[in-house]
């Protein structure tokens, strides 16, 4: 029973990986459903003036660029995002739109940042699971090699050893499915929480 587990296990983490490879652009380091987008593009969150150019500028004002990191942050709930951008706004003056812009840029490159630490991160993970995947597969190989009739004491003993060791590596191997299920929904929940910031900021611009 151990070893159909595991055996299952491997089968599963090789769909898993199949379909996920077709997402990411047969990336192999890969493993979520979501197709693999490294960085965000202004393009697809910000309507606002063009952000080219601007490079690292924003880090420049120090209490604009701490607002940036405050509010690309998901410990600040939006509620009080949007409230932190409307005073923002209200006390730039003629500046506004782009200061505005500015403060933008640097909720995007924050985002971006921590999106791209998260991204590398699921790849370190997919590669230990991986691995993981073929230690469970190496063990079931040896075990199919093992007699269980006739067996000697030696290779009881070594049967029992490696069901043991099987029964842990297949619990460690699960756990850490059901954790990069959630863990592939961070980049997702970042490309949304930079898209509705670029809606309030730029709601905020003299047009």
């Amino acid at each position: 029973m151990r070893t159909l587990l595991a055996t299952l296990a491997i089968a599963g983490l090789s769909v898993f990986a199949t379909a996920s490879s077709r997402a990411a652009g047969n990336d192999p380091d890969w493993p979520c459903v979501q197709r693999k987008v490294t960085e965000i593009s202004a393009g697809q969150v910000w309507d606002g003036p063009p952000l080219d150019g601007l490079g690292d500028s924003w880090r420049a004002d120090g209490d604009l660029a701490d607002l940036a990191r405050a509010i690309a942050s998901r410990r600040t709930d939006m509620t009080e995002a949007k409230q932190k951008i409307a005073g923002f706004a209200s006390a730039a003056g003629a500046d506004k739109n782009r200061r505005l812009t500015l403060l933008f840029a640097g909720v995007l490159a924050t985002i971006n940042a921590e999106r791209g630490s998260i991204i590398a991160g699921i790849g370190r993970y997919a590669r230990r699971q991986q691995g993981l995947a073929e230690k469970i597969s190496a063990q079931s190989a040896e075990l199919d090699k093992l007699p269980q009739e006739g067996a000697t004491d030696d290779q009881i003993d070594r049967r029992e050893e490696l069901l043991e060791i099987q029964a842990w590596d297949s619990r460690i191997f699960h756990e850490r499915e059901r954790s990069l299920q959630y863990v592939c929904e961070l980049p997702v929940l970042l490309d949304q929480r930079a898209f509705a910031l670029g809606r309030e900021v730029s709601g905020q611009l003299d047009k």
